[in-house]
């Protein structure tokens, strides 16, 4: 009998789902961690991202199910984390855990959430998560903070990183990359900063995405 990596699914249903405007100050829930995609809808004259993330505790059959909305901004695909706000806190306090930076580390927070999303995925297996209560007296939910993290492997090191690899993660990059491969120019990190300068040059990026595009060419070497 052929081995086609099939596994055995769980019944999900037997798992106690709540969602995260039914849960209640003090709760807290351990497990494996999987941030889904987002969805990107129109609010007046701007977008919003909704995603969820998923915590499952398969020990003891229980998980949480939490929405997340927050601005978002196509030209970057950045999300963007208001202080005090849900998203704010369960990042800054991932950040705290796993790269051991101060709490309310910036007083927001842009994020590319194609990067987040990925990094999340690729390497915390475990978290620990609780609720806390939001600064925010408008909230209609409570805020989520990380209290532990089981990071699943190390990060490639820089010298293990290619223009490939920030390109797949990147959606700046990635674009600038394309054109290259369009016009059967060689994929180099000179040739890389040369499109990102005419893609803003034309308007076609922000300053604040030329300039991270930049900063993550930095830590590769050019070919």
């Amino acid at each position: 009998m052929l081995d086609f990596g099939i596994t055995v699914q769980e019944k999900m249903e037997d798992y106690e789902t709540k969602f995260l405007n039914e849960l209640v100050l003090g709760e807290q829930i351990s497990g494996e961690i999987v941030i889904g995609e987002f969805k990107a809808l129109p609010m007046g004259k701007r977008e919003v991202a909704e995603f969820y993330v998923i915590i499952t505790d398969h020990g003891n059959r229980k998980k949480w199910v939490c929405e997340f909305t927050t601005s978002y901004y196509p030209e970057t695909d950045n999300i963007y984390g208001e202080h005090g706000g849900v998203f704010y806190n369960f990042l800054d306090s991932l950040n705290q855990v796993v790269n051991n930076t101060p709490k309310n580390w910036q007083e927001n927070y842009s994020v590319n959430f194609h990067k987040f999303r990925k990094t999340v995925n690729d390497n915390v297996s475990l978290v620990t998560v609780k609720t806390v209560q939001s600064p925010n007296e408008d909230a209609k939910t409570l805020n989520l903070e990380v209290i532990d993290a089981t990071i699943s492997k190390k990060s490639k090191t820089p010298d293990s990183v290619s223009i490939y690899d920030l390109a797949d993660e990147d959606p700046i990059i990635l674009t600038a990359y394309a054109h290259l491969r369009n016009k059967g120019d060689r994929i180099t990190v000179k040739n890389i900063r040369f499109e990102l300068k005419t893609l803003f040059d034309d308007k076609n990026i922000t300053e604040s995405a030329y300039q991270s595009a930049l900063k993550e060419l930095k830590t590769i070497k050019d070919v």
